[in-house]
């Protein structure tokens, strides 16, 4: 949000274009920075343990619209209209994530020294310094309090990691905490399995269970056919010759389609579905990998959640680590967490690459 023309608590000037604002993270009050540090914090400190949330002036008119065009290669912020220099993946005043720009600018990438910064040592308050009102913080704090913590972090940083659906996940996370158990059943994981981990940007889990799926789908064929030839060889030959007879007429019909009648074509067809798809050893085949799926998805339906606020916990402490300042810190998560719709089509091209592989191998 851009707070032009409102009024700072601490020193009654209104804020002008280009002022460095800090927003207190409990209750949403915007300072000057340099107010902020000689107050020592919030104008409006006294006022949090009533539940006290800053709300916009009624006449205020804040600049909260786009500006039409970029100038000089800088990201503008869609929310607040904010000028950010080019390398920024967030607002550096409202935390909206950017678009990135057409022309790279590596060089212009600040060189950060990867140390803790100040805060997060033996500051008991640590996320005081909160660069901006994040609408998920917000939320999280007014559901659940600014007191509420998951695993040590604050539910309020939790909310602005997860981001979409974050006052629902954060819930969970408490209830979680509260009864003590890694068990809570998650729909969306439970549906969608893999693509809910890619969609969470839990890519290295999402892919080692379609690594898993992939290989049960390739192995399970085979582990079939060596079953049935050594248990049933009746069925595993007829297959075998009805396979070798299909693909041969297969062979030729692409080769030579347009000598085949349109009964000739659906008679191969139906012999196909009929003796390789209907047959005994693909059956089998399919079920194993049906059974496969399904074990992924229980497993993920009743641990996703687990893993997830794992891996939030995870995220944000190793975050609290190379953030240099609490700035890049918030930038960072917001950066980190949210979600992906990219990440979903990984599965897909997945599936496709493996499917041209089988049929030209």
């Amino acid at each position: 949000m851009n707070y032009t023309g409102m009024e700072c608590p601490v020193c009654k000037t209104v804020f002008q274009d280009g002022d460095d604002v800090v927003v207190c993270p409990v209750c949403g009050t915007p300072h000057h920075r340099h107010c902020w540090q000689e107050n020592g914090g919030c104008k409006n400190e006294a006022k949090h343990k009533d539940g006290f949330i800053w709300q916009m002036p009624q006449n205020a008119q804040p600049l909260n619209q786009p500006m039409p065009n970029a100038a000089n290669g800088l990201k503008i912020c869609p929310r607040c209209g904010e000028k950010n220099a080019p390398y920024e993946p967030v607002c550096t005043r409202c935390g909206e994530r950017l678009k990135a720009n057409r022309q790279t600018v590596s060089d212009q990438m600040p060189d950060y020294n990867r140390q803790p910064f100040p805060g997060y040592g033996d500051d008991p308050n640590p996320h005081n310094f909160s660069p901006y009102q994040n609408v998920y913080a917000a939320d999280a704090r007014t559901v659940y309090g600014s007191d509420a913590q998951i695993d040590g972090i604050p539910a309020t940083e939790v909310a602005e990691y997860v981001q979409k659906n974050s006052t629902q996940y954060v819930g969970t996370f408490l209830e979680m905490q509260e009864k003590k158990t890694k068990v809570k059943w998650n729909w969306s994981a439970g549906l969608f399995s893999v693509f809910w981990c890619l969609y969470r940007r839990m890519t290295a889990m999402g892919l080692a269970f379609l690594a898993i799926l992939f290989s049960v789908n390739l192995l399970s064929s085979t582990a079939v056919l060596f079953v049935y030839k050594s248990a049933n060889p009746a069925v595993y030959e007829r297959y075998m010759e009805d396979t070798n007879d299909i693909s041969a007429q297969m062979q030729d019909f692409m080769t030579n389609g347009q000598t085949y009648s349109t009964d000739s074509a659906v008679s191969l067809y139906s012999d196909y579905v009929q003796k390789i798809v209907l047959s005994p050893i693909n059956i089998t085949a399919v079920i194993i990998n049906i059974a496969a799926v399904l074990i992924v998805n229980i497993i993920l339906g009743f641990f996703g959640n687990y893993f997830y606020k794992k891996r939030i916990v995870k995220d944000i402490n190793m975050l609290r680590q190379v953030a240099v300042d609490s700035m890049t810190y918030h930038m960072y998560i917001r950066q980190r967490g949210g979600v992906s719709y990219a990440n979903v089509m990984i599965p897909i091209l997945c599936y496709m690459a493996l499917s041209l592989l089988q049929t030209y191998l």
